[in-house]
């Protein structure tokens, strides 16, 4: 047993004695999966399917209770049919609800498709309680840039002012702030602004993304903007061009949004050195 899963343990008991477990939503994201057609089929030398597989698995064996899967983005590289039909077979263990958002290498409509009206979802909000989580497509068609488009920034616009929710989770694919790195802040999200200014609101707590292939944490105005890293290969921080940075393991990430509108989230690597070969 791996530190982690004690105090996984310690945290679950906690709650059950003090009865949090139920003010609590435990969500896990994961993210930039890059699957291909051929299961075989490598990126800067990882096989992305086993690297994805080995994320999954220990999931599965190391997180004892979770609400939701969400899936940020990236989900494929090539946008085959097949890719995705790869994905459904990674995620068949899992009975949790699975949210899927696209990225920039993404078919929404592909994505769309595989939905199959039971644990598999792609949606814009999720409403938990207490809680609003808002899922945003931030494809912009024909560029690797992200977008925020009219018709959802409306649509969140809704949401904050509706009373349903006393707090908001808000998740993308790419990155709405600039992160040091020339290569990967050419495709930042371009109109991000429009989402940094409803920050002031202060129903929104948190704001995730991928796309980065790394990890970074900031407050903004009171909230708690992260990104987490791939399942797949890492980049290089604060790089001038994309870099592969080799000293990083594959991951993901443990969002538990509490009672009163906390967010407690941690990043998790999985140590693929210590499994099988993903090359």
């Amino acid at each position: 047993m791996v530190i982690h899963d004690i105090h996984a343990i310690i945290a679950i008991l906690t709650n059950i004695l003090l009865g949090l477990d139920e003010l609590m939503t435990n969500i896990i994201q994961i993210t930039d999966l890059h699957l291909y057609a051929d299961r075989d089929q490598t990126a800067n030398n990882i096989n992305t399917f086993k690297s994805a597989q080995l994320v999954f698995e220990a999931i599965s064996n190391n997180e004892a209770a979770f609400d939701m899967l969400i899936l940020s983005g990236d989900l494929s590289d090539d946008g085959s049919f097949e890719s995705y039909e790869n994905l459904k077979y990674l995620l068949k263990s899992f009975e949790c609800p699975i949210y899927l958002m696209p990225g920039n290498h993404d078919s929404p409509q592909k994505i769309k498709s595989m939905c199959n009206g039971k644990n598999l979802k792609s949606q814009n909000y999720k409403s938990i309680g207490e809680w609003g989580i808002f899922m945003f497509n931030t494809k912009k068609d024909n560029s690797p840039n992200g977008i925020l488009h009219q018709n959802e920034l409306d649509y969140f616009d809704k949401v904050i002012s509706d009373n349903a929710n006393s707090f908001l989770l808000v998740m993308l694919h790419h990155h709405p702030i600039l992160i040091g790195s020339d290569s990967m802040d050419k495709m930042i999200i371009e109109n991000s602004i429009e989402l940094l200014d409803r920050i002031n609101n202060n129903k929104i707590k948190g704001v995730g993304w991928g796309h980065i292939h790394n990890e970074i944490s900031v407050d903004y105005n009171g909230a708690q903007l992260f990104s987490t890293p791939s399942t797949c290969y890492q980049a290089k921080p604060k790089s001038k061009k994309f870099t592969i940075d080799h000293s990083q393991s594959p991951g993901y990430r443990v969002i538990r949004l509490q009672d009163g509108g906390t967010i407690d989230t941690e990043v998790i690597r999985v140590n693929v050195k210590q499994g099988r070969d993903i090359s």
